[in-house]
């Protein structure tokens, strides 16, 4: 008998002696904000517009201060001692790095204002300076209504606005300025307090266990 067809084998590479690196913990955003049993939704943040009109403010100022500069500054320069006219120098040098430096402080804090919208709360981070930092917790099941306003022409070209979050109660309403696209977040937030909705009645009467209705009075 002939023997039965053999498959050649193909050269296999020897195994990697080395061992296997643990797997590095994936990085969550804002971990240290969220429960453990918290799930991000969306993060939003401001539009870049409002920091390009700070820039733009800052700008303007350093023209005029530079125009002015240029209309008096030799007149005042040439009547002034060499040692005097190099302090003015030096202290308008320090005046710009003093302003770049409160640009680059005012961006941060701009930047790191935010809304975090959960599948259980809504966070507001509010940067209020370079080491100030307010966060305020809201349980999306006392949202009462979210807001969407946009006014002035500007808010309608770039389309930012204003997102105004109602809550229950006595508790100060959530106001997020120069929000990109308002509209678009409302409808999300209002979708996640839904979504949060039903799952505490899914929670509270599962589908394998209907409610149970109460027996008919026989007296």
């Amino acid at each position: 008998m002939e023997p039965p067809n053999q498959v050649p084998q193909q050269n296999q590479a020897p195994p990697d002696p080395r061992p296997i690196p643990p797997a590095r913990p994936q990085f969550k955003p804002h971990s240290d904000l969220l429960r453990s049993d918290e799930h991000m939704i969306i993060t939003i943040r401001r539009h870049p517009l409002g920091i390009v009109l700070i820039y733009l403010e800052s700008l303007i100022g350093i023209l005029a201060f530079i125009a002015v500069a240029i209309i008096v500054a030799p007149t005042v320069l040439n009547s002034l001692a060499p040692n005097t006219r190099s302090l003015v120098v030096g202290a308008a040098i320090l005046a710009l790095a003093i302003l770049i430096f409160v640009l680059l402080v005012a961006t941060y804090v701009y930047r790191q204002s935010r809304l975090l919208i959960t599948d259980q709360s809504v966070i507001q981070i509010n940067q209020q300076g370079l080491f100030i930092r307010k966060v305020t917790r809201l349980s999306i099941a006392n949202v009462e209504d979210v807001n969407a306003e946009q006014k002035g022409i500007l808010a309608s070209i770039f389309g930012y606005g204003t997102l105004i979050i109602q809550t229950a109660g006595t508790m100060e309403n959530f106001i997020f300025q120069w929000c990109p696209n308002p509209n678009k977040y409302a409808a999300i937030i209002m979708q996640a307090r839904q979504d949060y909705a039903e799952s505490l009645q899914e929670k509270n009467h599962p589908p394998d266990q209907p409610p149970s209705t109460p027996a008919p009075d026989r007296g």
